[in-house]
């Protein structure tokens, strides 16, 4: 379905900008006209006036990236249990977003010039609410639960965006008497992806990409570290892992 070809609405179809819990008779009552007629479709995320709603992190990434690292994009990457969002230049004061209060960060745009093109557009809300917008965005959610929070990530040259699905369930198969999980090596894929050459991360920068524990997070990495994928530096506080 191209949802730019369904210009306005129409018995078929109807737009709603979002699912409102508090107001369930905006989008229940046209529920209930398609049950007592033909049938339709019920489209979630799209304005009356067609805008599309909810680019609440990808117009981030556009307006906040260096465009001076020549060789690097912005990136969406898919994934059953979340979606990534990569930029290149990481906090413009060279801040760990980590490490931050993300309900209090000023805001400093690193191309002010194009975040007022977006603003225009109204693809952007008002300066300096794109952290409060996409975890608010997330907890006003059905499925929301604290393991599902939306994460981030920063250092020099990189920030990475990790938006979970909070419809995703875990699929495992049983072999023997042990369950084994069948995306052992999507993890894999998934650590190794995001990290850097010549960059030496701690266990807390890279748990962030897995919805796992800590313990588990360090027998993932022991394993890399047994296939001779990446090698551990150090021990217990000082242990940093890094790429071979």
């Amino acid at each position: 379905m191209d949802i730019y070809n369904l210009i306005g609405e129409a018995t078929e179809y109807d737009k709603k900008q979002k699912l409102e819990k508090k107001r369930p008779k905006s989008w229940c009552k046209s529920i209930s006209a398609f049950a007592n007629g033909l049938g339709g479709v019920l489209i979630f995320g799209i304005s009356d006036g067609d805008r599309v709603i909810g680019l609440e992190t990808l117009v981030n990434a556009l307006i906040h990236r260096n465009y001076l690292e020549v060789g690097s994009e912005v990136h969406v990457d898919l994934f059953d249990d979340r979606i990534e969002i990569f930029s290149p230049g990481g906090m413009v004061d060279g801040s760990k977003v980590q490490n931050m209060d993300l309900m209090n960060i000023s805001s400093r745009r690193r191309n002010p010039v194009i975040a007022d093109i977006f603003n225009r557009l109204r693809f952007m809300d008002r300066r300096g609410s794109g952290f409060k917008k996409i975890l608010g965005d997330y907890k006003i959610q059905l499925k929301y639960s604290e393991n599902k929070v939306p994460k981030f990530y920063s250092d020099n040259n990189s920030f990475l965006l990790v938006l979970k699905n909070l419809n995703y369930k875990k699929v495992a198969i049983k072999s023997g008497d042990k369950e084994v999980t069948i995306r052992t090596q999507e993890k894999y894929a998934i650590i190794l992806n995001n990290m850097i050459f010549d960059v030496e991360y701690k266990l807390e920068e890279l748990i962030i990409l897995l919805d796992v524990k800590k313990s588990r997070m360090k027998n993932i990495l022991n394993e890399l570290n047994t296939l001779g994928k990446i090698e551990i530096i150090g021990s217990n506080k000082n242990r940093r892992y890094k790429l071979k």
